[in-house]
């Protein structure tokens, strides 16, 4: 049946019916393009409340840099299962992907055993590159969880040889290196739970559960009592979160997201909740949902193209894929990209909780530890351009690379991506005049002039860090 664009006036509608009634199926208007630009989603003048604001404030807006593990059964399966699934660029998603049934997963699920898993040696690993806090996946899209829960066996303590409880462990480990820690949950998604809403209809419910009689009607209210609410109090009962990340809110309305919202607030008042609760990170964000989180998740990857007027996180990672992937195409960013990626986030005001997928057998996956030391090594001499500053206070991102603030705004963090040839570097829109100008990795002083508002930078042939050299600029 075709559809009748809406809005036409009636008297073009009217001539537009035959026309319509005769037009061949192939010829259907395509469907318009989502807008998901900046500019649509962020009203300039969205301001998040002051109790959220101090809520964030305690740790979260000084941290900026967080690691987002992806980890779980998909892990050991590298994304493909059985020759299948390998298309998807998320192997964390493979259960969709291959069409496997619920219950032959579960058989899967039973062989999980990540049995060189030393939470220590990962919280270490993390302090170490620079990262402030930590969320893992305590139960993804796939249901399984990786923490003892009494709502459901289908955990790691109780359905796998590994028989402990990780999010435990590594909450803990965590706690022991000062680091923050926070858990993902996935409240609507749950493909072994066949009430629970269907996020992608590219496949059907019976293809996942073909137990199903014909007839069966998925409910999501009785899902969420019987498992997901549930077990969200049970994490923020059990366990010291810091930080709670929910996704894919198919189905949550603002009276489903209330109940998680409340569940949160009732046993970890402190506790940051992401926007996942109920906006989906590319969608319009309405001001009467701002009371249910406290900062905002952008879309997988995304790397602002401007200032946002709230508080926000990115969710990148260090791959094309969130879980670990080594069957069909997949790949990693090169050392520059993310770190680009990285002080771009950082400078339109919000943190980075950039991912790694550890391997099946429970150690990191190298290649990630590798490019999180290039980060890690980078802040160890420019960190104070990062931790605990502020979005770029110009009206305009420069051409050659961007620029944070400190928290008084007395000083301006340059960060020179792209070194200019001139060996000039103009900055136009100063408040104020500029007192010094310091490269943090050498420690030089730098020559400038300034007229007006406008400032040029006399710079050395070479940059110090040819990734990315940060000259401290004192107002």
């Amino acid at each position: 049946m075709m559809k009748i664009p809406h809005m036409l006036p009636l008297a073009l509608l009217a001539g537009a019916l035959p026309l319509l009634a005769q037009a061949p199926a192939g010829n259907a208007p395509k469907k318009a393009k989502r807008n998901t630009s900046f500019e649509y989603r962020f009203d300039d003048d969205l301001k998040q409340s002051p109790e959220t604001m101090e809520r964030l404030g305690k740790w979260f807006i000084d941290a900026k840099f967080g690691a987002f593990i992806h980890f779980g059964v998909y892990s050991m399966l590298e994304g493909e299962y059985k020759g299948r699934g390998t298309n998807h660029r998320y192997s964390e998603w493979i259960q969709f992907a291959a069409r496997i049934p619920a219950e032959e997963y579960r058989e899967v699920a039973a062989t999980f055993n990540p049995a060189e898993f030393d939470a220590d040696e990962w919280a270490r690993t993390f302090k170490d590159c620079g990262i402030r806090y930590v969320v893992i996946t305590a139960k993804h899209h796939d249901g399984f969880a990786l923490f003892k829960s009494a709502v459901s066996s289908y955990n790691i303590a109780d359905h796998t040889p590994f028989k402990r409880d990780l999010i435990k462990e590594l909450c803990d480990a965590c706690h022991r290196q000062g680091l923050k820690f926070g858990v993902y949950y996935s409240q609507a998604q749950d493909w072994d739970e066949p009430d629970a809403p269907y996020l992608n209809k590219r496949a059907k419910l019976s293809q996942l559960h073909p137990e199903l009689p014909a007839d069966f009607k998925p409910d999501m209210d009785r899902y969420i009592a019987k498992k997901s609410l549930p077990q969200v109090e049970e994490l923020v009962k059990n366990y010291e979160l810091d930080l709670i990340w929910f996704d894919t809110p198919v189905g949550m309305t603002i009276e489903r997201a209330k109940l998680f919202h409340d569940m949160v607030r009732k046993h970890r008042p402190d506790c940051v909740i992401n926007s996942r609760i109920v906006h989906g990170g590319k969608d319009r964000m309405l001001r009467e949902n701002l009371g249910l989180f406290d900062y905002v998740s952008i879309g997988d990857k995304e790397v602002p193209t401007k200032k946002l007027p709230v508080y926000f996180e990115s969710p990148d990672s260090v791959s094309s894929s969130f879980g670990y992937k080594t069957k069909g195409k997949f790949f990693y960013h090169s050392p520059e990209e993310m770190l680009h990626r990285f002080v771009h986030t950082v400078c339109a005001g919000g943190n980075a909780l950039i991912n790694n997928g550890p391997m099946g057998n429970g150690r990191l996956d190298p290649e990630a530890v590798r490019l999180y030391r290039v980060l890690g090594d980078w802040l160890k001499v420019n960190g104070e351009s990062i931790y605990g500053a502020r979005r770029n206070p110009l009206d305009e991102r420069p051409a050659w690379g961007d620029i944070s603030a400190s928290k008084d705004g007395g000083t301006l963090y340059l960060h020179v991506l792209e070194w200019p040839e001139s060996g000039t570097l103009s900055l136009a829109g100063l408040p104020s005049a500029a007192g010094s100008a310091v490269m943090l990795a050498t420690g030089e002083t730098l020559g400038f002039s300034q007229e007006g508002g406008t400032l040029k930078l006399a710079l050395p042939a070479k940059a110090p860090d040819a990734l990315d050299t940060v000259i401290k600029l004192s107002l």
